[in-house]
């Protein structure tokens, strides 16, 4: 969500994805955003379709993370006791399921079909 900065009269007169000294915490689609980008020659569709796009690459960028961090644990770069509890607790749990999912699919394959 932008940061805005008014004017005396309430306009808006800057907006930033960052924090802004004095600005206020408001939604991408809030009224006055959308008619300071228009007003300054932008879309906010553009702004919309970003967002967009990066809600829908969450859960593969989450992996990605993952990924990066069990590398630089196995590099011994990175103690998972270096981490806060509860990213220790999600990575604990996270592995655990992996290991499930692996077991599941390697009994499944030594087994003889019913």
């Amino acid at each position: 969500m932008p940061f805005i900065v008014r004017d005396e009269n309430g306009k808006v007169i800057r907006a930033s994805a960052r924090q802004l000294h004095g600005g206020e915490f408001v939604p991408h689609s809030h009224p006055d955003v959308i008619e300071f980008l228009k007003t300054h020659g932008q879309d906010p569709k553009n702004v919309e379709e970003s967002l967009s796009e990066l809600r829908r690459t969450d859960g593969e960028m989450a992996r990605a993370v993952e990924d990066v961090i069990m590398v630089l644990l196995k590099k011994n770069v990175l103690k998972l006791s270096d981490m806060p509890k509860p990213v220790q607790d999600r990575m604990a749990l996270r592995v655990k399921l992996r290991m499930l999912i692996q077991d599941a699919y390697e009994q499944a394959s030594n087994a003889k079909p019913h």
